[in-house]
């Protein structure tokens, strides 16, 4: 069980991390990624845990960070801050913060972390690439208007998600009439079935529940990652991932998409899964990328719903 734990916590943590440990003075807890990117302006810096060969999941851990602009030695420390545990419901915990990087390049990270019983914490050094852009759809942007399944055009609820499809309410309205109507917007890209990072499902049963609460404020749609019939596209994409790490070489643009829904590509997606809140006049105000929680993002829509950020007040 432990094993399989780890290869959850690595596979959602370094699908394609942005930076490595490149110091540590404690072996005992090692952080770890768990984003693919990390751009100027906010951010949701997620990181999970490992000790002694196992995925930490401690609500009491306390976790504190601090930021160091590699660029700029004049000023040490940048920005510092707590993570915030969000660990409910996922199969390893993540551990939370949202900086603001005020410029592009190399940036430092010092991980003190004390677990629930330890006296001292585990100290750990990471080295995180900010960029100056976004290779996907970032805070700020424009939502990109695209045609998104529902029921009415998709009369067979199995061909809407690859997970087993009881609720039909993420599936009621397009996202490209989601942004005509007035309302904010919750969009989730997420495979239940086929989900490498194993968080898929956990968080769209969250946005699930949570549209039984806010449904009548704000649109929530899902969106499978992978083209029906879901099985062969995902088949597809992985025999074009062996192809890839057997030459060594990364994907043509032609191979990126492989099995990919059509909203996936438009929207440049990649990996799994990504949840947009975009607000009432259609631009982007958060993303959260890899597993959510009901306790992360409560306040968030409340937020979204009351036109502020949904990460203020953090």
């Amino acid at each position: 069980m432990h094993y399989r734990l780890l290869t959850l916590l690595l596979a959602a943590l370094l699908i394609a991390a942005c930076g490595q440990p490149s110091e540590r003075r404690s072996s005992q807890v090692t952080p770890v990624f768990a984003f693919t990117e990390a751009v100027v302006g906010p951010n949701r810096i997620a990181l999970g845990l490992v000790r002694d060969g196992s995925p930490v999941n401690d609500p009491g851990a306390k976790i504190h960070l601090r930021f160091f602009d590699l660029n700029d030695t004049s000023s040490p420390v940048k920005i510092e801050t707590d993570a915030i545990y969000y660990g409910q419901g996922l199969p390893a915990a993540i551990y939370v913060a949202y900086p603001t990087f005020d410029r592009s390049g190399n940036w430092g990270i010092e991980v003190q972390t004390t677990l629930s019983g330890q006296s001292e914490p585990s100290v750990a050094r990471l080295r995180l690439e900010v960029r100056e852009r976004s290779e996907v759809p970032n805070v700020g942007d424009r939502a990109i208007s695209v045609k998104t399944p529902t029921v009415r055009d998709v009369p067979d609820p199995s061909h809407l998600s690859s997970g087993r499809v009881e609720d039909l309410s993420m599936y009621q309205i397009s996202l490209d009439e989601a942004l005509q109507n007035g309302k904010p917007t919750a969009l989730l890209f997420a495979t239940p079935a086929y989900c490498r990072t194993a968080v898929c499902a956990p968080s769209l049963s969250v946005m699930q529940e949570l549209q039984k609460i806010y449904g009548d404020r704000i649109n929530f749609i899902h969106v499978e990652v992978f083209r029906y019939p879901f099985r062969e596209s995902f088949e597809a994409q992985t025999a074009v991932f062996q192809k890839l790490a057997q030459e060594g070489r990364a994907p043509r643009p032609e191979e990126r998409n492989v099995g990919l829904s059509d909203p996936m590509i438009a929207w440049g997606l990649q990996s799994e899964p990504w949840l947009y809140l975009i607000d009432a006049n259609g631009v982007i105000v958060a993303r959260y990328e890899g597993g959510i929680t009901r306790e992360e993002m409560t306040p968030a829509l409340e937020n979204l719903i009351a036109g502020k950020s949904p990460q203020s007040g953090r």
